[in-house]
């Protein structure tokens, strides 16, 4: 359930949705896997992305700024800035469910990515990743 609330610097909640991925299905830069196997991840990110923007309603807007937020599975010290690799398909995902027409600079006004500072739960013994994605319309200033 989204509440519309405002925040000064972002704008306006529109929806938000935590994605969870295992670990070994998320992408970084440190990874050593295959061309195929990373293939096999990127489209697995897209689809679940997907998936989850169009169970979950995701509005279809114009223009959006997204805020990703990451719980680690472990509190190792972590680079969030490697799990871009992961996000890139996170987002085209949500392109395809028809959150945004594109993702270029005219419809993404911004992406941040930062860490939650939780940890996400294992399930059925395997670690994982949890992205919350919040996605809010800016709010334009007229000078």
């Amino acid at each position: 359930m989204t509440t519309n609330t405002t925040t000064p610097s972002r704008g306006v909640l529109a929806w938000e949705a935590p994605l969870r991925l295992a670990a070994t299905d998320v992408l970084t830069g440190n990874n050593r896997d295959s061309r195929r196997e990373k293939n096999r991840k990127t489209r697995a990110i897209r689809t679940v992305a997907e998936a989850t923007a169009r169970y979950r309603r995701a509005p279809h807007l114009n223009r959006a700024r997204v805020v990703i937020d990451v719980d680690y599975p472990d509190r190792l010290r972590r680079d969030i800035h490697n799990l871009h690799w992961t996000v890139k398909p996170l987002v085209d995902g949500l392109i395809r469910a028809g959150l945004l027409p594109d993702d270029d600079d005219r419809h993404l006004a911004s992406l941040i990515l930062q860490p939650s500072g939780r940890l996400s739960p294992k399930i059925l013994g395997q670690r994982t990743f949890t992205f919350h994605i919040h996605v809010y319309t800016p709010q334009e200033t007229s000078s």
